[in-house]
């Protein structure tokens, strides 16, 4: 198993970007995020706010080469496991997020992780179920943001489905892929409605694979029992986020499942669900579940 410390951090996702380490296909790679970013808040006392950056929060570890990956290809990176810290964070930040405007007081509020469990306040306890909020691969040119919007070889997805036990899978827009991660969670509530997980540092170990022949649009995800088509906005339209979504969806079950085009539809209107990402962008999921797809 490789590892790549959290010292190895990106601001951007850059096709310029110097690999820290060269991985064969399926490979696994231990990567590191830093919680330094925000022990430096918390040290700050109430001077906290003006010194947030969202830009040190969503910092990447990476990137990771993987050899024989060409531009075309998809890369499967399979989540084997996702390890905190003992301790977690949230915070208010005022006018950011759906809920900007409540009339709430700014916090940055230390959470302690014992036994699984996340305390949300003395007595009131959430369970841990990490997942990755940023990921990807490099963009063909130029750099692609770590915050907003995702794009279709990474970015800030904000999916609790990117969890342990799934696959998510990108199109590679460069030789090697470059993959990078960051923004670990320690629990989230589907589509981030706050705009601020349970945030935490810690390590994500995942499988790097490459798959050939796939065409993918956007970044699709698999996990034991449900596929996951993705439909992004950078505009923050949901009804074209919905829209490509479900049409990403109807092209796998025709080209990838050799449904028909009606038992495609048929099965669409009787089984699929709708899920949203965080809100750095629109991001709609739509999925089956795979048992439907063996009928």
């Amino acid at each position: 198993m490789h590892t790549v410390r959290a010292e190895h951090q990106l601001f951007a996702f850059r096709p310029d970007a110097e690999p820290v380490v060269r991985v064969e296909d399926g490979a696994i790679v231990r990567l590191e995020t830093s919680a330094a970013p925000v022990e430096r808040l918390l040290t700050a006392g109430d001077r906290w706010l003006a010194q947030f950056e969202a830009r040190e929060i969503n910092a990447l570890t990476g990137p990771v080469f993987i050899e024989g990956v060409e531009p075309g290809d998809a890369v499967a990176v399979e989540v084997l496991a996702i390890g905190t810290l003992d301790w977690s964070w949230n915070a208010f930040v005022p006018r950011f997020g759906a809920l900007g405007l409540a009339a709430v007081a700014p916090y940055l509020r230390w959470l302690p992780i014992r036994d699984g469990l996340i305390e949300l306040s003395p007595g009131r306890s959430v369970p841990v179920r990490p997942m990755i909020g940023c990921l990807g691969l490099a963009p063909a040119a130029g750099e692609s943001s770590t915050l907003s919007p995702p794009y279709p070889w990474g970015g800030n997805y904000d999916l609790a489905q990117v969890s342990p036990g799934s696959t998510i899978l990108f199109p590679a827009q460069v030789a090697g892929g470059l993959f990078s991660l960051g923004d670990l969670h320690a629990a989230m509530g589907d589509g981030e409605g706050t705009g601020v997980a349970i945030e935490c540092a810690g390590a994500a170990t995942v499988r790097l694979s490459i798959r050939r022949g796939v065409p993918l649009v956007t970044p699709r995800i698999e996990t034991a029992d449900r596929i996951f088509t993705i439909g992004l906005s950078p505009e923050r339209d949901y009804a074209a986020a919905r829209r490509q979504a479900l049409n990403l969806l109807f092209a796998y079950l025709t080209a990838e499942r050799g449904r028909s085009g009606q038992d495609a539809m048929l099965l669409i209107a009787a089984a699929a669900d709708l899920h949203f990402g965080g809100p750095a962008a629109a991001v709609v999921l739509a999925s089956v579940p795979r048992v439907l797809l063996e009928a």
